[in-house]
């Protein structure tokens, strides 16, 4: 490595992690709530508790995944071994997750609990140190955001790959044999998700190694917590991160009632809209990348840009007559666009955050930096699927029923205006964040100056 460089093999070869991990959001967030109703037979209201058992997993697992990364290391270093040697588990419980055994009800909700959990486990521990990864690829800021533009293209192709491959592929079998269909499917998704794993693992090297200097002070996960709940730096950017990934979610799940109910279009233009959806993700990374490079924004400018242009553009979507449905729906995909112009930032934020923790508080915490990330990242998606709920209840919503009204204003609700005010409030927080570049180089060399000297007396 070369001034903190890495290689563009080795930025793929990262990016291939993401690419794995998408896998796993693409088939759980499109695909399992359907198989797990329509195809295993299991009730909606089972498969909710069965979800948010999930989700407080999550709460507990992740930090401590990312704790246990932090303070353990091998002779691959501290994250890399969760990708090697739990890529083939991790492959094998989006197969099992898959599969719909012909038990009775209850075995079949026994079963759905013990694979998806196992799923939860696995995930977590292959992209919480995957997320730490990041930290000790390179020490160089401007670096960390060259691999994210490699990382989310990559990323975004996975999902893209799983929103039009596998519906095409199910279709493919009747409707008898859908059980069969998935469990084909997964057998091929199963075996993408592994061998990006690996290829993560093989293709890429720690190289920073941080030189801590003892102290009295106990290094507990509560300790490292406490720091980020007290230090304003960090809770502001948790706080706009979360609200950030609220948004996405809130356009992402509530497309298939806009473009059903709202628009008044059929599945063909709902596959159309969320593929373009991923094809804008594909392309923002690039773009952002460009005018970072070029100097027209530095990072965090780029990121405030992101953040206001995808809150702005969702403005005309509240006010967009139904009937002028393209015009609507290219509104939302460039606030769509828009909000992935930032995700090679924010999701680099960590690693600069984990520098400053380690400089400031003299902990290593790249685990549970990247840990806390995903829970915020899986914490507003748990609110928002409350929120969808609890706005077209309110609204009086049924499946293939009228569209009033007031069913209409809910689904604007749910696509436009929720996601408004999570851009615009996030923004504020955003502007709470102080390590900018200034900052951050200013850091860097502090910590070069330390590593250097540290090693002078070894």
């Amino acid at each position: 490595m070369d001034n903190g460089k890495v290689s563009i093999r080795e930025k793929i070869c990262y990016g291939l992690g993401d690419s794995s991990a998408n896998i796993f959001f693409g088939m759980t967030m499109m695909f399992l709530p359907y198989f797990y109703t329509d195809v295993v037979g299991i009730s909606a209201s089972a498969m909710g508790i069965l979800f948010l058992v999930a989700r407080l997993v999550d709460a507990f697992s992740d930090p401590i995944i990312g704790n246990f990364a932090d303070k353990h290391e091998t002779k691959y270093g501290h994250y890399r071994p969760f990708l090697l040697y739990l890529a083939i588990p991790y492959g094998l419980s989006c197969f099992f997750v898959f599969l719909a055994p012909d038990f009775s009800y209850t075995g079949k909700l026994i079963y759905a609990y013990v694979t998806y959990l196992f799923l939860i486990l696995m995930y977590a521990s292959t992209v919480v140190p995957y997320v730490g990864l990041l930290s000790v690829l390179t020490d160089n800021p401007s670096e960390r955001l060259a691999i994210n533009s490699y990382r989310f293209p990559l990323a975004k192709s996975a999902f893209l790959l799983c929103s039009t491959v596998v519906p095409m592929f199910v279709a493919t079998y009747d409707k008898a044999n859908e059980a069969q269909a998935y469990s084909h499917a997964m057998i091929i998704i199963a075996t993408l998700a592994a061998c990006c794993t690996l290829a993560c693992f093989f293709g890429t090297k720690e190289r920073s190694k941080p030189i801590l200097i003892e102290t009295k002070e106990k290094d507990t996960l509560f300790s490292k917590i406490k720091i980020i709940a007290k230090t304003k730096t960090l809770r502001s950017f948790y706080i706009f991160f979360a609200l950030t990934q609220a948004a996405f979610t809130f356009k992402g799940s509530s497309a298939i009632y806009y473009a059903k109910y709202y628009l008044g279009q059929d599945e063909a233009y709902l596959t159309g809209l969320l593929s373009a959806f991923s094809i804008a993700g594909i392309l923002a990374p690039i773009v952002a990348m460009f005018l970072i490079k070029r100097n027209v924004f530095n990072k965090l400018t780029m990121l405030k840009v992101a953040t206001l242009g995808a809150g702005i553009m969702a403005l005309p979507i509240i006010f967009i007559p139904s009937e002028y449905y393209i015009l609507s729906s290219i509104f939302l995909i460039m606030s769509t666009f828009f909000g992935e112009l930032g995700i090679v930032v924010y999701w680099a934020l960590p690693a600069d955050c984990a520098d400053f923790c380690e400089l400031k508080f003299n902990k290593k915490m790249a685990g549970v930096l990247g840990a806390v990330a995903l829970f915020s990242q899986k914490f507003a998606m748990s609110i928002v699927g409350v929120g969808i709920g609890a706005v077209l209840s309110f609204v009086n919503y049924q499946p293939n029923g009228i569209v009033t009204s007031e069913v209409s204003l809910g689904i604007i609700t749910i696509v436009a205006i929720l996601p408004i005010i999570c851009h615009f409030v996030s923004y504020y927080f955003l502007n709470q964040y102080d390590l900018d570049e200034t900052e951050v180089r200013k850091i860097h060399f502090e910590l070069a100056g330390m590593y250097e000297q540290a090693r002078k007396l070894k």
